[in-house]
């Protein structure tokens, strides 16, 4: 396993002959001043051809929504090509966002029902998403794999991130390709996230964004975890812990500094074993990631 990627020895044997085919080819029919940058792109092809065609997704974005107005966040892909395998997560904030439901009747995937989709938690703010094929499947740029349908519930100036994202160790983020045994994680596909601006906000106040920066270590814990995050600006921050019912548990605010930032879990906090969500939320922005408790009952 290189970088995470599974490379055959077959593929790196198949991909060499043909490096040395091209090396031929250059010499007899590319003028010398021009070989280098030929030779450079023909490694690229044949050794990363991720950097060349990175599988990916995309939501959109909208601006001067308002409340009780309802939006549809069609997720379209970007060089879907030979890919059998894919899992990820979308994330939004549900003070901002009510989710109304999935439309998926009509995909190139054929999704036939709601089995490739867990809406558990849709209340808390995410849907997990986990598609499976027996052969390749090849999309042509910006075809809709499904569509999220949303209501707008925020007040005005409100913004909420509608993100991939992964929630581990139960969801990760994961494309897997079979034309050359590729896999795209969280920071390597190409993403394109979507947002809601509720009526408008003041351009010149930056928006505090946590989607993404919100790790946790260790996880499982038991006696503490770390919580660990980036901010672009100093801010106010909530702190709510709740249950796998919504519950909240533990809850705490807190200011925080620009940059980087350290906030200790105590176990004590928690008192059964089982999953709870840790909750960071800011008046614009929140994050939700998943932590298992095994120190309790």
């Amino acid at each position: 396993m290189q970088n995470g990627r599974i490379v055959s020895g077959n593929n790196l044997t198949r991909r060499t002959l043909l490096f040395s085919l091209s090396l031929r080819v250059i010499h007899s029919v590319v003028p010398m001043n021009k070989r280098s940058l030929v030779l450079v792109a023909c490694l690229g092809l044949l050794y990363f051809p991720s950097l060349f065609g990175q599988v990916g997704f995309s939501l959109p974005s909208y601006t001067n929504t308002s409340t009780g107005q309802n939006l549809d966040f069609p997720v379209s892909v970007v060089h879907f090509d030979s890919v059998f395998s894919i899992q990820f997560v979308i994330q939004w904030n549900p003070s901002i966002l009510e989710f109304q439901g999935i439309e998926h009747l009509v995909n190139p995937l054929n999704i036939v029902d709601s089995s490739c989709f867990n809406l558990l938690e849709t209340s808390q703010g995410f849907i997990r998403f986990r598609w499976y094929s027996s052969s390749y499947k090849s999309l042509q740029n910006t075809a809709t794999i499904f569509t999220l349908k949303m209501k707008v519930i925020g007040l005005n100036g409100t913004v909420s991130p509608v993100v991939f994202t992964e929630l581990p160790p139960v969801t990760y983020f994961e494309i897997v390709r079979g034309k050359n045994n590729q896999f795209f994680f969280l920071n390597t596909a190409m993403l394109t996230n979507g947002s809601v601006t509720v009526g408008t906000v003041d351009s010149e106040e930056p928006a505090t964004v946590f989607a993404g920066d919100l790790s946790i270590a260790p996880n499982p814990f038991s006696a503490s975890a770390t919580l660990a995050f980036e901010m672009p600006q100093s801010d106010e921050v909530k702190l709510r812990i709740t249950d796998a019912l919504g519950r909240i548990v533990h809850q705490a605010d807190f200011q925080v500094q620009q940059g980087h930032n350290e906030v200790q879990l105590n176990g004590t906090a928690l008192v059964n074993n089982g999953i709870y969500y840790i909750h960071l939320l800011t008046d614009r922005q929140q994050v939700v990631r998943p932590v298992i408790f095994n120190g309790g009952k």
